[in-house]
């Protein structure tokens, strides 16, 4: 949902970073935002905050317990900022796609979970959080300086870099969660990959179990 809800931030011309709040339990939506600093004009207006202001009108009492008991699911891993933001409201699980390589507060520049006990899931949908921003940066960006250059750059989809998993958890944490079976994934820095059921696919050359997401 949070990759698909990309195409709303760039038909809104915001950098397609998405995140969706879902209920642990219920498994309720409980809110699903993008980027809006170039609406807003406010460089704290990322999907992350938004949620956070969401829940806070929404459940005014309450919100706090909301976040605890529920997992994000963001298309870019947050930054600093956002990843400090959620380690303060206490949220129980953050599920990302491709690593923050400028700002990332989950490993990539900084890891705020040095001092926090939150869950961290990276890798979900890497390809597909590099493509939305791929295809962010080579349309014309009216806000953004040598914007003409970007018409002549062409959307790859086929060239993705390996996801360095060691930056973001233990060897033991990703087969806490995956299965000792796809250890070699953590391993070779190799993606993970999905069928149409939501079913983590065995590395190539193995006969490992199936697992559901």
């Amino acid at each position: 949902m949070a990759v698909a809800y990309g195409a709303v931030a760039l038909e809104n011309k915001e950098v397609p970073v998405t995140a969706v709040l879902v209920h642990n339990e219920s498994k309720e939506v409980l809110f699903k935002a993008h980027n809006m600093t170039n609406i807003t004009l406010n460089g704290t207006a990322h999907a992350e905050f938004i949620i956070y202001k969401h829940l806070m009108e929404m459940y005014p009492d309450s919100h706090l317990e909301k976040w605890k008991k529920s997992t994000l699911y963001v298309t870019v891993e947050p930054c600093i900022m956002c990843a400090s933001m959620l380690d303060q409201v206490g949220i129980s699980t953050v599920v990302f796609g491709c690593p923050n390589e400028r700002f990332g507060g989950n490993g990539s520049v900084f890891n705020i979970r040095y001092n926090s006990n939150y869950k961290i899931i990276p890798g979900v949908c890497h390809k597909d959080g590099i493509s939305l921003l791929r295809q962010f940066y080579i349309n014309e960006n009216d806000r953004s300086p040598n914007s003409i250059n970007k018409k002549k750059r062409v959307l790859k989809l086929e060239d993705f870099p390996k996801f360095n998993y060691s930056k973001f958890i233990t060897l033991e944490e990703f087969t806490n969660i995956w299965g000792i079976e796809f250890r070699s994934i953590y391993e070779n820095n190799e993606f993970l990959e999905f069928n149409e059921n939501g079913e983590l696919q065995p590395p190539k050359k193995s006969e490992s179990k199936r697992i559901k997401t």
